[in-house]
């Protein structure tokens, strides 16, 4: 199947956000495309789909959308008069099934674990005060969302001290190093780096998930512990996706060159490529791959193609912080595309599956159970 223009999917990918822009004849063949990807997703076995009657369906609700477009304005200005008084006094009341107060997305927060063993909470509300101590300084700049630490001056210690930088779920943090280079943490991860590199060697060791722009130093390698994995550079992009609770282990290389070591051996990435292990099966390939679906997150979003539904809820839980229920299990293998607006309510999502699938949600507190309609 050809990629599509990243101008065309930005159109249809519009109506996860709500958005309703006007879908025309030439816009069938993209459409038929989503059309068919929704009906290899339902596994609608003997079903049959006309898509030919489905696309006019389609072009006259679009239509009847938009003679009513013009009413919108009024209407909203008299709902807001009547609506928003009601909903304030209800805030804190919500229903046990629905939209649910408690699933928020993540925001920029972390935890400093020094290597005197103090605990520094950092967020957007925490204070910017540096801290000092045996030759260097970190500081929390509040409005990035990001640690940066420097080192001041010499260290007499004989063994390397390490501070860790834990993520926790609902959250995410960035990280810049004495270097110069980048490190993007994701939701329930850390990273545990050395008060100061040695001179020959930079070394940090991941737990989780990390998109890393690596400073270019060739007279002291980046090496990644991530697992029993190690990947090594000079200087380069790349993200490392090594959750425990992950059956796949993951290294994307968005640009330069990496060396991935461990147990089953040594392979060499070029840009656009992927080291995967599948930790359950003890295989283990390298794949080409779009690299911007693995690097999404830092950018706001989570772009998935044909991903797994449990797969897909994986990422999403440790965002929004919640327990998904399954009490239909092959809800698990269904394959979805699209993509997910971190910053949006999740139950955005959930509310256009249940519209266009057979799968539907309970959300109560934190807990979300999914089930599926019977077939009529």
């Amino acid at each position: 199947m050809e990629k599509f223009p990243e101008q065309s999917w930005e159109r249809l990918a519009g109506s996860w956000r709500g958005e309703t822009p006007p879908l025309e004849e030439s816009d069938r063949a993209l459409w038929e495309e989503q059309f068919l990807i929704r009906r290899a997703a339902l596994r609608a076995g003997g079903c049959v789909h006309d898509v030919e009657r489905a696309w006019r369906r389609h072009l006259a609700a679009r239509r009847a959308a938009r003679r009513v477009t013009r009413w919108i304005g009024y209407a909203a200005a008299l709902a807001a008069l009547i609506l928003v008084p009601y909903l304030l006094a209800r805030v804190g009341d919500a229903p046990s099934g629905g939209v649910s107060l408690d699933i928020v997305p993540g925001t920029a927060r972390a935890e400093l674990q020094l290597s005197s063993g103090e605990i520094v909470p950092l967020d957007a509300r925490a204070a910017a005060t540096p801290w000092r101590g045996r030759g260097i300084v970190l500081v929390n700049d509040t409005a990035a969302g990001r640690l940066r630490y420097d080192v001041t001056g010499e260290d007499t210690a004989r063994a390397p001290r390490y501070h860790v930088l834990n993520v926790p779920r609902g959250g995410e943090y960035q990280l810049e190093l004495p270097d110069g280079t980048m490190i993007w943490i994701n939701s329930r991860s850390s990273v545990r780096f050395p008060e100061r590199f040695a001179a020959d060697a930079r070394e940090v060791y991941l737990q989780g998930e990390a998109y890393f722009v690596v400073a270019r130093d060739d007279r002291a390698p980046f090496r990644v512990h991530a697992g029993e994995q190690v990947i090594t550079v000079t200087g380069t992009t790349f993200n490392v996706s090594a959750y425990d609770d992950d059956e796949i282990w993951r290294a994307t290389l968005v640009e330069g060159s990496v060396r991935v070591s461990g147990p089953g051996g040594e392979v060499t990435l070029s840009p656009s490529t992927q080291h995967v292990l599948d930790r359950a099966r003890g295989t283990s390939a390298v794949e080409a791959v779009d690299a911007s679906l693995y690097t999404s997150w830092v950018h706001g979003r989570f772009h998935f193609r044909a991903y797994a539904f449990d797969e897909l809820v994986k990422k999403l839980e440790r965002w929004y912080d919640f327990q998904m229920i399954y009490k239909d299990e092959s809800v698990k293998k269904r394959r979805f595309t699209g993509f997910v607006d971190k910053h949006e309510p999740i139950e955005r999502m959930f509310s256009l599956l249940e519209m266009t699938t057979n799968i539907q949600f309970q959300v109560i507190d934190k807990t979300i159970t999914v089930t599926t309609r019977p077939a009529r």
